[in-house]
């Protein structure tokens, strides 16, 4: 038996009355899970085990699968269901995180900024460009593919009077080094200093902040871009409706 946190990433009807669900967990990582009987109105397991839930979790670890023994909703974060802009951001968020973690790995540093970020949402007075922002460019940085922002990823000069951003090299590219990636994205003085800025502070620091929506444009088509090569994954839902939006 196993006590622990987590974070409801995907919750799916199973047999008659069953749910299966994908879980982010603090102690364990990200596992399968069966919760016998969630479907039923009175079951005492129902509220905990709602998409994006923050909830404490009593596990039974089973042959292929763990099951749900007991459940106690800790945040079911009811208010993003009220909002589609804020429900279609959530619903993103949640599908980068499940994309990268692996069952049975631990990642704290992720797990707690995906918590902070879908509380931050529930805010109506966030700055909702802000926090994605920073959510995915700590995203990158916790899962393993934080991108350089402060040297070139060729030549390591943290001098130039111009600078692009490669995706697929993982970073900034001077000027005299232009020749290994000539695609390679501009990327303005400004949007760097916000990227920077970003990265290292607390998403709880950054919720107010408001960003012109040309920094915001620029920055989300970097990022965007950044996500698609490293993440190697090409149809999150949550981001076309957003694209949309």
């Amino acid at each position: 038996m196993i006590k622990t946190d987590g974070i409801i990433l995907k919750s799916r009807k199973y047999r008659e009355s069953d749910f299966l669900l994908t879980i982010f967990t603090r102690k364990i990582g990200k596992i399968n899970a069966i919760a016998k009987g969630a479907q039923r109105p009175k079951s005492p397991l129902i509220s905990g085990v709602q998409p994006f839930c923050y909830s404490e979790f009593l596990l039974f670890k089973g042959k292929s699968l763990y099951t749900v023994t007991q459940c106690e909703a800790k945040e079911i974060f009811y208010s993003l269901r009220e909002d589609i802009e804020r429900l279609t951001y959530a619903a993103y968020i949640v599908q980068l995180v499940e994309s990268v973690t692996n069952e049975g790995q631990t990642n704290n540093r992720l797990f707690n900024l995906l918590g902070k970020t879908l509380y931050i949402l529930t805010n109506p007075d966030t700055e909702i460009n802000t926090v994605i922002r920073g959510f995915e460019i700590q995203f990158l940085d916790y899962c393993g593919f934080k991108p350089e922002l402060y040297r070139c990823v060729s030549c390591g000069t943290k001098e130039s009077s111009s600078w692009r951003f490669s995706a697929q090299e993982g970073g900034l590219i001077c000027k005299k080094c232009l020749n290994i990636d000539p695609y390679a994205m501009q990327i303005t003085v400004h949007t760097l200093k916000l990227a920077r800025y970003l990265q290292i502070k607390d998403i709880k620091d950054i919720q107010n902040l408001k960003i012109s929506d040309y920094l915001n444009e620029k920055l989300q088509k970097l990022l965007k871009q950044y996500i698609l090569v490293h993440i190697n994954k090409y149809d999150f839902k949550g981001m076309n409706i957003i694209n949309k939006l």
